[in-house]
């Protein structure tokens, strides 16, 4: 084969395996398709409740997030005076409820869950973005109670997928070879679990969804 076959050969490879994603998924790899998966975990980690426990579970926790995020918020806050016998827990909250002319403007099917940690002396939110089609929001919370700890994670993944756009079918291309960044998830999970471990902490799992 010389050069010019050659390289008109290298070139039609990616529209072959366009072709064969097409023709192997068939309307499902055309059909405009929006997915959301939501899920968390609770943890509960019982020990004294110090400034010295609380940081390095803040300095293991930051760690993980930072080395698996495509980027993090992270906020350290004062514990309160006087420990509450049982802990706090995240919360979804949706800033259009209450705003019937931001509602209106999305045709009221858009709804908007925003979590939140309030009462945490850790919060982590992390965002990963892939392939432009997909999104990871990751949400990490630590609530000091009488008994020690609650770790709160959160996690949402957001999935646009289909379609006949170059980019579109691109996106396909690769989700079929490498898969999609929802696999961040249950590995940030379990990098999270061995950092508690390794801070010198046992933990019992007292909540999933979905199990």
């Amino acid at each position: 084969m010389n050069q010019s076959n050659l390289s008109k050969f290298s070139v039609s490879l990616p529209l072959i395996a366009l072709y064969g994603l097409f023709l192997g998924s068939g309307c499902a790899a055309i059909t405009p398709t929006y997915e959301t998966v939501e899920g968390h975990k609770i943890y509960d980690i019982q020990t004294h409740v110090t400034s010295v426990f609380t940081g390095q579970l803040a300095s293991k926790l930051k760690e993980v997030i930072q080395k698996n995020a495509g980027d993090v918020q992270f906020n350290n806050s004062i514990p309160p005076a006087n420990l509450p016998e049982n802990p706090s827990r995240y919360t979804l909250t949706d800033p259009l409820k209450n705003s019937p002319g931001l509602l209106a403007l999305t045709g009221g099917n858009i709804s908007m869950q925003i979590p939140s940690c309030e009462g945490a002396v850790i919060e982590a939110i992390s965002h990963r973005p892939f392939s432009g089609s997909e999104n990871t929001t990751f949400l990490v919370c630590l609530f000091p109670y009488q008994r020690g700890y609650q770790m709160d994670v959160y996690y949402k993944f957001s999935k646009a997928s289909g379609g006949l756009s170059t980019q579109a079918l691109g996106n396909a291309l690769a989700q079929s070879l490498i898969g999609d960044s929802r696999q961040f998830i249950p590995d940030t999970i379990s990098a999270l679990e061995n950092a508690i471990k390794a801070a010198g902490f046992q933990f019992v799992l007292i909540d999933s969804y979905p199990n």
